[in-house]
């Protein structure tokens, strides 16, 4: 039978919806495994209820085939797909699934409506003016301890979206190397390496992070990344783009003025990459977060959009 890319209407294990058909469908799936390709061992009871002997078999499953072992299981995520290619390696597939992959929803590949007036392009940017002044700049403040003024800007924006916050059920997390688990909410300045750890985790049809290249432009509401004019591979900045159309950007960007405040920015952009940094420095134009692209993999996380 062809593999499906997902059976699960919701995420599986710690920090999951745990639904009880998906619970019971999980269980079943690791019962059918033997133990030396990571199968439930012992056998879980297929009672739906999500408890620490179904997490252990989930983390277990992962650590066995080379899949990052947080204990859930995410919708059309690498530890799905691996589990459902492995099931159908040992022709175990269709017996397990029985009924389950005929009504069970096709996994998102993409936004409904891409490009630069998608429904969470216009949402994004909405949030992001309506957290500055129509000109000018915020009062400032200390800013929140151990973030920088500029990485927390982005993370602000998806709070007041909102997206499901880290700690609920269904809230979206990426394990970054060397900075441990990541949320979409999280202040920090590497929007870079979270958007390759989606790429690398979760294997979307379009990639999250997008080098520039020289002639690709971002779109409003993508994450925008800036390095050092002179040390290309050191990071100066990032904030939101409003509009990237011509030579004239405008982004809307924290750690302005005093560090901690938050504005509507003026860019000047030449098509090589070099753009007016902070304070008036030049800097260049390291690539972005593809909005479109990212909620392509973590849409269930995110309110419902018009």
């Amino acid at each position: 039978m062809a593999v499906p890319s997902s059976v699960l209407k919701g995420s599986v294990g710690f920090g999951g919806k745990n639904q009880g058909p998906d619970v019971r469908l999980v269980q079943s799936m690791l019962n059918a495994l033997p133990a030396s390709r990571g199968g439930a061992a012992p056998a879980l009871t297929v009672d739906g209820i999500c408890g620490a002997m179904t997490n252990s078999a989930i983390k277990r499953f992962q650590a066995a085939n080379q899949c990052y072992a947080d204990s859930r299981i995410d919708v059309a995520a690498k530890t799905e797909r691996t589990l459902l290619g492995l099931l159908d390696q040992l022709g175990k597939l269709a017996a397990v699934l029985g009924g389950a992959v005929a009504t069970a929803p096709k996994a998102p590949t993409g936004p409904t409506t891409a490009g630069p007036n998608s429904p969470v392009r216009r949402k994004y940017v909405q949030t992001a003016r309506m957290l500055v002044p129509p000109s000018g700049l915020t009062s400032g403040g200390s800013g929140p301890k151990g973030a920088t003024g500029c990485g927390e800007f982005p993370g602000r924006v998806f709070t007041k979206l909102p997206v499901i916050p880290p700690g609920q059920p269904g809230a979206f997390k990426v394990h970054v190397p060397g900075a441990g688990n990541m949320y979409l909410t999280s202040p920090t300045t590497w929007w870079e390496q979270l958007a390759q750890a989606v790429d690398k985790q979760y294997s979307p049809a379009k990639k999250c992070w997008v080098p520039f290249g020289g002639g690709n432009r971002p779109l409003p509401g993508d994450i925008y990344l800036l390095s050092q004019y002179d040390k290309p591979e050191q990071f100066q900045h990032v904030g939101v783009v409003l509009d990237a159309s011509g030579s004239e950007w405008s982004t809307c960007d924290g750690g302005q003025g005093n560090g901690w405040q938050s504005g509507a920015v003026k860019r000047q952009f030449q098509p090589d990459g070099v753009i007016t940094g902070e304070f008036g420095n030049k800097a260049r134009l390291k690539g972005w977060v593809d909005l479109d692209n990212l909620y392509a993999v973590a849409q269930a996380s995110f309110p419902a959009l018009s």
